[in-house]
């Protein structure tokens, strides 16, 4: 095999032995094979109960000479296990394999700038085009937290192009939206965004969905500030939010906007009939919508509506998808799924990763995290920011 994914994962406290224990799981799996070959590179995914600087060094410790990127996320897990405290290590062999590291800041100042300049530096030793027969995919890692996600993304669009194959998530903590931690170069960091570059020989392709339905008319986005969607059709957005449930017969106050929003959400239509998925968190005021990612001014949205049912069916659209635009053996699978599809689906939650596992294969290593965001592109559209949604990228062997 040209390519090979090797997977180890720790629920340890301590930073040191998380990474000793990871890596070296990883690393006995790549011995067992008949043929090894050393890491080209190292994805890192942790969750945020651990010092960030101490972790990179112990990481570093664990790899030398491996080059290894990352981020920290609400959740880590290996295979079907979920690691609400921990890490996981997915280590790509190849003699072939080309892959490129860029990072960048702030995003909170000036994102799309960040995005240009992560992606121009992971991309910097590349040849502008792919060759023949080989693929390139970008992994975005932005934080989350302190920026617009997705104008990082539109930067690196601009670098990377729309002929490649896009994944990533954002970087966030459990919730407390503090402090997330991005990792490149064997350090740490915050309020930046890395990027990872990956050429292959193999095919390399992604599947994404949401598994979320029209719930409500369309309606124009008439005033968004950012992340805050203000108005729809002149009026406050809550206002008009609460009159779509009402004509449902459902009734939604402020005090219980969360509880119900989190099953639905908002979908901004696209060309081709599907939604970008748009996460509202909570009411601000004077009646506005504040949302994990931007609502554009001028679009079209309406209120969505989603299950467990569809939200694991959507898991397994996305990793048939993936799997059959491989069109051949699986090396292993990177998984960047929503937080909030995690909360929706609480204690069964293992039936969504589990399918993952079965519809990629059963001998296909996967490894993910649960994301504040995730990056991907839709049918034929662009690459852009999406939440709620599961992006399923397949490394062929």
């Amino acid at each position: 095999m040209a390519t090979q994914v090797f997977v180890g994962a720790s629920s340890a406290a301590d930073p040191r032995e998380a990474a000793s224990e990871a890596v070296a799981t990883a690393l006995r799996g790549s011995s067992r094979t008949e043929h090894a070959v050393r890491p080209a590179f190292a994805l890192v995914l942790s969750t945020d109960q651990y010092d960030a600087d101490a972790l990179a060094a112990a990481v570093t410790s664990q790899l030398p000479g491996v080059p290894w990127a990352g981020c920290c996320t609400a959740g880590v897990f290996a295979g079907s296990r979920l690691l609400r405290q921990g890490l996981v290590v997915g280590l790509v062999a190849s003699e072939t394999v080309r892959v490129g590291v860029g990072v960048a800041q702030p995003v909170s100042q000036d994102g799309r700038r960040a995005g240009v300049l992560a992606a121009s530096r992971a991309l910097e030793k590349f040849p502008p085009s792919v060759a023949p027969g080989w693929s390139r995919a970008l992994i975005v890692l932005p934080d989350a937290v302190t920026g617009n996600a997705a104008d990082v993304v539109r930067g690196a669009v601009e670098v990377g192009g729309t002929g490649v194959v896009w994944a990533g998530g954002g970087a966030g903590d459990n919730l407390r939206f503090v402090r997330t931690a991005q990792f490149a170069g064997g350090s740490a960091f915050s309020d930046s965004v890395v990027v990872v570059a990956i050429d292959s020989p193999a095919r390399m392709a992604t599947g994404i969905r949401h598994g979320f339905r029209p719930y409500g008319p369309p309606t124009m986005v008439t005033r968004a500030e950012g992340t805050v969607l203000a108005e729809l059709e002149y009026e406050g957005a809550f206002s008009v939010y609460q009159r779509t449930a009402r004509a449902r017969g459902d009734q939604v106050n402020i005090d219980g906007f969360a509880t119900f929003a989190m099953t639905h959400p908002l979908g901004i239509p696209q060309a081709d009939g599907e939604h970008v998925i748009r996460d509202p968190l909570r009411v601000v005021s004077p009646g506005g919508l504040y949302c994990v990612g931007e609502v554009p001014d001028g679009c079209l949205i309406r209120v969505m509506e989603g299950d467990p049912i569809g939200l694991v069916g959507a898991a397994r659209e996305a990793a048939t998808t993936a799997r059959e635009a491989v069109a051949g053996p699986i090396a292993g699978a990177f998984v960047f799924d929503c937080i909030s599809r995690c909360m929706m689906l609480g204690d069964t939650v293992r039936d969504e990763l589990t399918t993952f596992e079965s519809e990629l294969g059963e001998s296909v290593p996967v490894m993910g995290c649960l994301t504040f965001g995730e990056v991907g592109t839709l049918g034929r559209g662009v690459p852009q920011f999406h939440n709620k949604t599961a992006v399923v990228l397949a490394l062929g062997a």
